[in-house]
């Protein structure tokens, strides 16, 4: 049974093609080093955080990165209703839960969740340099199945969860030295209904287009997504990226020779 995640579903709303390469097949892409410090100083912070909430110790990282320590601590300050012990609810970092749906098994794994009596609670750290807005926050996959699988998973309703993502800047970043700020989001039942009917919609999609087997088809280039998206040359769409250049045509890559080392 094939696992989606709310980055899979993000990728097959996109472009089916994007689908295939990054998940089915994994095809590697070029990685930018900026890129991946940014993406390692975010597990670490990640890592510092579920450890804490595991109650080991963190020192020892906190010292050896001022930036990581001025983070996590101006997060403590920050949200110190959200750290403040309290033995009527359940708390667990890194939480993972799984739901069968259509066929396919949908999978979210919750930075933090808190669980009162009536009450659902999904905290997500974010290390960004900006917030993105509420409304892109909103229409987010992210948002829309980890809520979705919280009440499907539980007793509560739509209106009982909610998600709260907190935004703390990585070093270097323009806003390092702001308190780190959060986006609640809530959640109602219409939008439980509209977040069901498109993760059908999309298994659906899926499940139809797997069935011949060949390649998934292409977004539509008019609408722009293509220049951003790591295989513009593996699709032949270099053009929306590059542009022209001189009518030049590029061969395609399985049709490039070889070159003996």
């Amino acid at each position: 049974m094939l696992t989606l995640t709310q980055s899979h579903l993000r990728q097959l709303e996109t472009c089916p093609r994007r689908f295939q390469y990054g998940y089915l097949e994994q095809v590697p892409v070029p990685t930018d080093p900026e890129m991946l410090e940014r993406q390692r100083w975010g597990t670490q912070f990640h890592l510092v955080m579920q450890q804490r909430e595991l109650g080991l110790p963190i020192e020892g990282f906190l010292r050896e990165d001022p930036a990581l320590d001025a983070a996590v601590q101006g997060l403590l300050a920050a949200a110190p209703e959200l750290f403040a012990a309290q033995g009527d609810r359940f708390r667990q970092s890194e939480h993972r839960r799984t739901l069968v749906f259509n066929g396919y098994l949908l999978a979210a794994v919750y930075d933090l969740l808190v669980l009162e009596p009536n009450r659902g609670q999904i905290i997500d750290w974010k290390t960004y340099q900006h917030p993105s807005k509420r409304d892109q926050l909103t229409k987010a996959w992210q948002t829309r199945l980890y809520l979705y699988l919280l009440v499907e998973t539980s007793d509560l309703t739509p209106e009982q969860v909610s998600m709260t993502y907190w935004f703390v800047a990585p070093p270097g970043a323009k806003a390092q030295s702001e308190s780190p700020s959060s986006i609640a989001i809530a959640y109602s039942e219409a939008q439980h209904q509209r977040s069901e009917a498109d993760l059908r919609r999309l298994t659906d999609q899926l499940t139809a287009l797997l069935t011949p087997g060949g390649d998934l088809p292409q977004v539509n280039p008019e609408l722009g997504y293509c220049a951003d998206c790591s295989y513009v040359v593996r699709c032949q769409r270099w053009a929306e990226r590059f542009g022209e250049v001189g009518g030049l045509t590029l061969p395609a890559i399985a049709d490039i020779a070889e070159v003996p080392l």
